[in-house]
């Protein structure tokens, strides 16, 4: 028996997905999916996962302390600084136009898909930028998001 979890247009699925099946399910690579809890403080919000490395959020999804699984899809994340959450490349694939980056942020190994070839190698120590605009927050006990 199957389960209908969502009915939309394909783009309306995977930009806005109801619940965190749907979230894993449609696109290739996946949505990278990091759990932790909401925090708040000094006018700023983020989710903190496991080894306390701090996912941004840009809006007000989940109260504080709220357990959620954080995503990000891999095309919204880009190599940065400044404020970007700290990681280590694992795997370096460039598939032609495209680099698929395989990294380590914490506990969570996180996918990226960057434009052009970035001069990188494994063992490489770098931040991820993220844009918080793009990211999606689910309950962590039912699925069901919170915001995106």
């Amino acid at each position: 028996d199957g389960r209908v979890e969502q009915i939309g247009e394909p783009l309306e699925l995977y930009d806005r997905p109801d619940n965190l099946f749907v979230a894993q399910f449609i696109g290739s690579p996946a949505m990278n999916v990091v759990s932790g809890t909401v925090r708040r403080a000094n006018g700023g919000a983020w989710v903190e996962a496991a080894g306390g490395v701090r996912w941004p959020l840009g809006h007000t999804a989940g109260a504080d302390g709220q357990a959620v699984a954080y995503g990000v899809r891999p095309e919204h994340l880009s190599l940065g600084g400044g404020d970007a959450v700290p990681a280590e490349i694992i795997v370096v694939e460039p598939t032609g136009a495209e680099t698929e980056l395989l990294v380590q942020a914490g506990e969570a190994q996180i996918v990226l898909v960057t434009h052009g070839r970035p001069v990188v190698n494994p063992g490489d120590k770098i931040g991820l930028a993220v844009d918080p605009a793009m990211v999606h927050v689910f309950d962590q006990k039912t699925g069901a998001r919170i915001a995106a």
